[in-house]
């Protein structure tokens, strides 16, 4: 007979696909913040794009390490 698995728990999937969902969005503004303050602290527009990209950076690592830690990779 075939033993369950614990990751086949349908709650867990739906936790993970959520926390992925805050993640993104959480670390999305914090750059989008972050670069709005270099950009009114130093000047010009490109700080609010490097920030904006930095943010994309930080969710998609935060993301690959929370799937690989919790989604059984």
């Amino acid at each position: 007979m075939k033993q369950p698995n614990r990751n086949d728990n349908p709650w867990r999937a739906a936790a993970l696909t959520s926390a992925i969902g805050i993640d993104l969005v959480v670390c999305l503004m914090a750059g989008y913040w972050f670069g709005d303050w270099l950009s009114h602290t130093l000047g010009g527009q490109l700080w609010l794009l490097g920030g904006f990209l930095l943010g994309l950076v930080s969710a998609i690592m935060s993301i690959y390490f929370m799937i690989k830690q919790y989604g059984g990779l």
